[in-house]
């Protein structure tokens, strides 16, 4: 699913700004695996994203962590079409990627399907 075709260079490039938009950041191999693209893709629009200044990279330790640039000039009416866009994805999707865990759970709790 392609929404915004005719503005984005990449269904990929929507899919990772659709990502970030909902997670707040996001690393490369985690978007490929969500939406089970090629990892050498993801990478390739990410830098593509991060040279038009986008989105901002920073290293923890030996991954890279990518979130939406506070100074790009165009963030807030980007952020609002990504949010129409997401609108028309699968409300199944959406929910699966709003639950994804980001911490490791404490030991011994127990697991809710």
């Amino acid at each position: 699913m392609f929404i915004l075709k005719g503005i984005l260079r990449a269904e990929s490039q929507e899919k990772i700004l659709i990502y970030i938009a909902l997670n707040g950041s996001g690393y490369g191999k985690a978007i490929a695996d969500f939406f089970s693209l090629s990892q050498n893709s993801v990478q390739k629009q990410l830098v593509r994203l991060e040279e038009d200044g986008v989105i901002v990279g920073c290293s923890k330790g030996q991954m890279r962590e990518y979130g939406f640039n506070p100074r790009y000039i165009f963030l807030e009416p980007l952020q609002e079409l990504i949010r129409k866009a997401y609108q028309a994805y699968p409300q199944e999707m959406i929910a699966e990627l709003l639950m994804q865990r980001k911490r490791p759970r404490k030991s011994g709790k127990t697991v809710r399907p």
